[in-house]
């Protein structure tokens, strides 16, 4: 494909046609693979990183629960030791209740991957405007699924099964229920004379446990990490396609003509339309970057050339190293920052651009920029450029700041400018150089373009919350269990169902905004490597900016979660009378 490609060239440089190669996609595709196809394995990375956490989560509910059953039969074990039952027989009972959950899982989640894998698979084709084929169900889909289902949880609850398994007679008849309460905290607590006695015995019953506080906690943190990890990307692709690219694009319409024009016509012309404030013609063309010297391959970076009108009020230039263009350079140019790095390019060196059927020209890099617009740009005084492609005075593109600089307004006023120049013989091409004719609706665009992954990992983290508090409320259930000993001797005493509900309610509050605290801070490395990952997927430099967004949203989430955990076991709790408990082997 490459040599032909390159066949193909020099018969039009010989008939005088200029062949350029166009800014994306690359110049040479290969006919086995689509074009978006990297930006496809890209985007299944991250949701593949993203089901291996989740899979981590759910693999500590899974866990936390068996650990739950184990526990809550711990006396049924110590009566089946009793009456000669073997350990390979206790564990055969639980490795076997753990494989038909599996089994069940499976059966549940084969069908519903399935539909999911169909509705996603649609969407993204239908996204990148390919037809969709039948739909098939993959083997090896199927078989990972099936070994995950079974394998997976088994393995997990081995832990808690061996230990339930491997408890004495005696162990298991003598857990009555109560704690003893001798730990470092509870000794700290009752030095405390400011607070609640209700709150000191809530804090003292949340980290009574620790390994399983930390299982909790584990899950709940990696659901809030996520979490704001996913908004944080959001909100940095805003401020990237929004603040950023604004603040760089002082212009609200621009169009391509389908041929070069006189540029003193047609800035003229167009000052004269009411709805203009400032024009700009400007020249573009496309040419190969390599280093000065190094001989031209076809591994040379494709670039697009912007010749500006120096001094130009349309493009404010978020310059990251050396400095922009002034008027009177010559063989001074600004390179994208994301192009210097493919290329290879530093400040100060002298770089070849290749014109094609205008030959070959050396020019010094003086700056380095942000643009997120296109990141393969190449900037240069309009002047040079027009003279390097031969066409001195003319350009094709327009740069129109327009008086409304609303989303509706740019779009009525394009439509009235394309009117305008066409009326007058100028004829506009169907799509310019950006795919949309306003800068509004070029950011819109790009932002729904990263609001499909953004909507994956959204979804994605959701459902992880919830397992983190299904997690909680399966801590809290096994805590009652536990203490259902203690909690009749409280009520023995005085304790009502309020005070018993607040407990446990609380105990799930803390854990919760514990979870959220610990996740806060580590949600902002984790945001900015997904940031820069979702970056390299889209071919686009997103930069990270943290907002309190996330966090705001996630305390919310993790506050109507940590209750709803904490209801049912704080109910279930309420129920339990003196004489039951009491009774409670």
């Amino acid at each position: 494909a490459t040599a032909a490609a390159d066949q193909i060239e020099r018969r039009l440089e010989k008939l005088d046609i200029e062949a350029s190669n166009l800014p994306f996609p690359p110049r040479v595709t290969s006919p086995e693979k689509h074009a978006f196809q990297d930006v496809l394995d890209g985007i299944f990375l991250i949701l593949g990183i993203m089901a291996v956490l989740t899979l981590l989560l759910g693999l500590l509910l899974v866990y936390n629960t068996i650990n739950a059953i184990v526990s809550q039969q711990v006396d049924q074990i110590g009566i089946m030791k009793a009456v000669g039952a073997q350990v390979r027989q206790i564990l055969r009972i639980y490795i076997t209740m753990v494989l038909v959950y599996g089994l069940l899982s499976m059966l549940i989640a084969i069908p519903l991957g399935a539909l999911g894998a169909y509705g996603l698979s649609t969407f993204m084709l239908t996204a990148f405007n390919v037809t969709p084929e039948p739909f098939s169900l993959s083997p090896t889909a199927v078989l990972v699924q099936a070994a995950i289902c079974l394998l997976a949880p088994l393995l997990v609850s081995l832990v808690p099964i061996f230990s339930g398994a491997r408890i004495t007679v005696r162990e298991a008849i003598s857990t009555y229920g109560l704690s003893a309460g001798g730990s470092r905290l509870s000794r700290a607590l009752a030095k405390v004379q400011n607070l609640s006695r209700i709150i000191l015995l809530m804090i003292n019953n949340t980290f009574r446990n620790r390994g399983r506080v930390i299982l909790t906690q584990i899950t709940l943190v990696g659901s809030g990490v996520i979490f704001m990890m996913v908004m944080g990307t959001q909100d940095s692709a805003r401020y990237t396609f929004n603040d950023i690219l604004f603040d760089i694009l002082n212009y609200n319409v621009t169009f391509q003509f389908e041929e070069p024009e006189r540029i003193e016509q047609v800035e003229a012309l167009t000052l004269a339309h009411p709805d203009v404030k400032a024009v700009e013609m400007w020249g573009v063309n496309q040419a190969t970057l390599r280093l000065a010297g190094q001989p031209e391959t076809n591994d040379d970076e494709d670039a697009i050339l912007w010749g500006v009108p120096l001094p130009t009020q349309l493009y404010r230039p978020e310059m990251r190293q050396g400095r922009w263009l002034e008027p009177g350079d010559t063989d001074a140019i600004v390179l994208n920052q994301n192009l210097a790095r493919d290329a290879g390019v530093t400040l100060g060196d002298r770089v070849t651009l290749d014109h094609n059927l205008y030959g070959e020209s050396e020019w010094t890099v003086i700056g380095l920029l942000l643009d997120p617009a296109i990141p393969n740009s190449v900037y240069m005084s309009r002047d040079m450029l027009l003279k390097t492609t031969h066409s001195v005075g003319e350009a094709e593109t327009v740069w129109i700041q327009t008086v409304r600089d609303d989303a509706a307004g740019e779009i009525a006023a394009a439509t009235e400018l394309r009117r305008y120049f066409n009326e007058r013989k100028l004829d506009v091409k169907p799509e310019g150089i950006f795919p949309m004719d306003t800068a509004k609706a070029l950011a819109d665009q790009i932002l729904k373009n990263f609001g499909v992954i953004i909507s994956l990992l959204a979804t994605l983290s959701v459902v992880m919350g919830v397992v983190g508090a299904i997690a909680l409320s399966g801590m809290l259930s096994l805590s009652v269990l536990e203490r259902t000993r203690e909690i009749g001797v409280m009520r023995a005493i005085g304790a009502t169902s309020r005070i018993i509900t607040t407990l446990f309610v609380g105990e799930g509050l803390t854990m919760g905004l514990l979870s959220w605290v610990i996740a806060m801070p580590l949600s902002i490395p984790a945001g900015y490597l997904l940031t820069k990952a979702l970056g390299v997927v889209a071919e686009a430099e997103i930069l990270y900016h943290y907002t309190p967004t996330g966090a705001i949203y996630w305390l919310v989430i993790v506050t109507v979660l940590s209750i709803a955990a904490s209801w049912l076991p704080a109910r279930s709790a309420t129920r339990i009378s003196v004489r039951e408990s009491l009774a409670y082997q």
